[in-house]
């Protein structure tokens, strides 16, 4: 093939520009983007939207025109508004609506938003826009990103390199002080160190077989009293908490039917955060009871920190910690396991007068 100087005839080029905008071919090639392209009006309704990251099922139906992005994205926190998307307190913390604030103002914007979807899966999105006037209207021009995958691979990363560093810490202790500690106390230091890797390990496979909808359950009666001493003694064996103040209470012969290596899994995410936020200055205290219909065990636990309001209404977003970027799978792994594989419900209380208590509330299940 040969070319022209590429200086050659610029108004056919111009027509042809024209022709391709215009054309309904370019609309539809548009469709197979890999980026979701939206447009709103000054009301924040969408009167363009390329392709749908969701599902109609899990958002808005098919039709999307005239609602709003939260509405189109399948967002749980739409209803949490009165006047819908961009009106809730959750709205606050959300990147695509601070990117849309700035854009109605004139400026251009980025952001990254989690967003919460109804089947207990939720979607990051890396979201740019543009303000834009089109006959006299003003409109907002948004690209969105989906980055979910990309994140979950990066907080997998970081966690397991976080804790391999821990272990491989422990493991250097080990080696440099080995004539000076008995065989008997090795061997010990080396169980807790294998077991501490073997539960990482299972907790990861636990969150991204749940991401994925490939979890498999199975239910089998659970001693209250039981899981929360296998709780306890399972933080326990970690040396930064082992000389840790954990108080207990539970009724001793309590039992509840339900998925025992979830619960065991989102147990220990709530006390590991708990002595995490904790810093050892104040005991935490773990508890676990039947309500009084007889047909739900409620497990509570509570430090004496206070959260932040703009990090409470963070916090189960999946890249979300207090801790640093990469880290968050905790307070959103218990929140999926616990109302998705659980049947549960996940809340929390935070104050300065009481601290911070997390509680779930799951029912006796079939087995």
């Amino acid at each position: 093939m040969s070319y022209r100087n590429d200086n050659g005839n610029g108004e056919a080029v111009k027509q042809q520009v024209k022709e391709i905008l215009e054309s309904m071919q370019f609309i539809r090639l548009l469709e197979d983007t890999p980026n979701v392209i939206m447009i709103l009006n000054t009301e924040r309704q969408v009167v363009y939207l390329n392709r749908n990251p969701v599902k109609p099922e899990e958002a808005a139906g098919r039709e999307i025109l005239g609602k709003r992005p939260g509405t189109c994205l399948g967002c749980i926190n739409v209803v949490k508004g009165e006047l819908g998307c961009g009106s809730s307190e959750f709205c606050r913390v959300c990147g695509f609506n601070a990117a849309i604030s700035l854009s109605e103002l004139g400026e251009d914007a980025s952001g990254e938003c989690n967003i919460a979807l109804k089947n207990g899966a939720s979607l990051t999105l890396s979201v740019t826009t543009k303000p834009f006037f089109h006959n006299g209207n003003q409109y907002v021009f948004c690209a969105l990103e989906d980055i979910s995958e990309k994140i979950r691979r990066q907080m997998l990363e970081n966690i397991f390199l976080h804790d391999i560093l821990n272990t491989a810490s422990v493991l250097q202790g080990i080696s440099e002080t080995f004539e000076m500690i008995q065989p008997q106390k090795i061997k010990a230091m080396l169980q807790e160190v294998s077991a501490n890797i073997a539960d990482e390990i299972q907790s990861y496979k636990l969150l991204s077989n749940a991401e994925t909808h490939t979890l498999q359950t199975n239910y089998s009666e659970v001693p209250i009293k039981t899981i929360i001493e296998d709780v306890v003694k399972a933080l326990r064996s970690i040396q930064k908490f082992s000389e840790r103040e954990i108080k207990i209470s539970y009724e001793k012969s309590a039992s509840i039917t339900t998925e025992r290596t979830l619960l065991r899994q989102v147990l220990i995410n709530m006390l590991k955060n708990a002595l995490e936020a904790d810093n050892g200055t104040n005991g935490v205290t773990i508890s676990g009871e039947i309500s009084p219909n007889l047909n739900h065990a409620v497990f509570s636990v509570s430090n004496p920190q206070h959260i932040p309001e703009e990090d409470q209404l963070k916090l189960f977003q999946k890249s979300f910690s207090t801790k640093s970027r990469g880290r968050g799978w905790g307070t959103y792994s218990i929140k999926i396991l616990t109302e998705k594989y659980l049947k549960g419900e996940v809340s929390f209380e935070s104050s300065k007068e009481h601290g911070t208590t997390f509680k779930i509330s799951i029912p006796s299940l079939s087995k």
